[in-house]
């Protein structure tokens, strides 16, 4: 896989949406407002003190091809400077702290999933150690991508918990990984949408895949395991399916995340709301996985890391996903695949069929 990295626009890819960390923010509770504070503080200071060197990125000290590769540092409360204390690495064996095993097998199983049902060996084809750094901050509740490593918080245990509890959000994270080394997908408008909305649907691919879940089983929601006693009430961060993950709630508001193009949202914010409309391209590949029934990983998901990888360009937009996703199932799956991923996007208010 091509190695496309665009160094002067990296971001922090924070599985927490901005729109969640400002409704925190403006909770008449002080401590609900001091995790959100937290949040934001920890996350600031990692984007300001990034260094971008791809000749200086983490592992790759570590000869590439060499097939899996773990490392997990521990923050101990720090957010800066990553990437902390080294805690385990490949061949070592349980430390017994359970961020660092959770972070540990976390990539473990998201290695297996891109090797065994993608072919590709770890996040870039080349067997690019796949590094973690636990415990990030004090109180933070979020976990990112920063294009270097994946970044867990602990929370806060009344929110949040830690976020090495939930592997769909660890492998959301990394997923983003794989984009950077393939498409490298903008982070902006549909395309940052896309980019976010990839990683879901990576995300939870690989949890399915893990747990041997098929599509008819499976819990189509993203972050239930990081959810605290004082978010016990709300089903999960974010759903695949059309209904809201929650409403009216008094910290979170409600979930803003659209399922059609009728409800598409324009915003300066969470730049121009890559975490809030990625819902659109969510939702068509739940259908699609619907459509297709039996296990994700056999069908739909090798549909979307085809198109989403191999076919989009930097600055695609839902109809250029569209329109790909629906070419790679015809390729691979046959005609009733390909009518099946055009009659999904169509649901979302997305055309396939005319090309911009």
């Amino acid at each position: 896989m091509p190695d496309h990295r665009h160094e002067d626009r990296c971001c922090i890819c924070g599985f927490i949406p901005p729109y969640l960390v400002e409704s925190l923010a403006d909770s008449e509770d002080a401590r609900v407002r001091k995790v959100a504070f937290a949040t934001l503080e920890a996350t600031t200071t990692a984007r300001a003190t990034r260094l971008v060197n791809p000749s200086q990125l983490l592992g790759r000290s570590v000869a590439p091809g060499q097939g899996r590769s773990r490392v997990v540092y521990d923050m101990e409360g720090r957010s800066m400077p990553l990437p902390g204390t080294l805690r385990r690495t490949e061949y070592q064996s349980a430390v017994l702290q359970d961020e660092v095993d959770e972070a540990f097998e976390n990539a473990g199983r998201t290695y297996e999933f891109y090797r065994s049902v993608m072919g590709l060996d770890s996040l870039d084809g080349g067997g690019f150690p796949i590094v973690s750094s636990v415990n990030f901050g004090f109180q933070v509740g979020n976990a990112f991508w920063d294009g270097e490593r994946i970044v867990y918080g602990a929370g806060d245990g009344n929110l949040f918990l830690p976020f090495t509890r939930s592997l769909a959000v660890a492998a959301h994270e990394m997923s983003h990984g794989v984009l950077s080394f393939s498409s490298d997908l903008d982070y902006e408008g549909e395309t940052g949408a896309l980019n976010e909305s990839f990683c879901d649907v990576m995300g939870i691919s690989v949890e399915q895949y893990t747990n041997g879940t098929s599509v008819a089983e499976a819990r189509w929601s993203l972050g239930a395991e990081l959810l605290g006693p004082a978010l016990a009430d709300v089903e999960a961060i974010r759903t695949f399916e059309a209904r809201p993950a929650f409403k009216d709630h008094p910290n979170l508001s409600t979930d803003p995340q659209p399922k059609h193009m009728r409800d598409y949202v324009f915003t300066d914010k969470d730049r121009g709301g890559v975490h809030i409309n990625s819902g659109i391209p969510n939702h068509a590949f739940y259908l699609v996985a619907q459509a297709l029934g039996g296990n994700v990983w056999d069908r739909s998901a090798r549909i979307w890391f085809e198109a989403f990888t191999n076919v989009l360009n930097r600055r695609a937009s839902f109809q250029q996903a569209a329109l790909a996703t629906a070419s790679v199932a015809r390729q691979k799956f046959g005609e009733e695949a390909g009518l099946a991923v055009s009659n999904a996007w169509r649901a979302v208010g997305v055309q396939p069929d005319v090309r911009p």
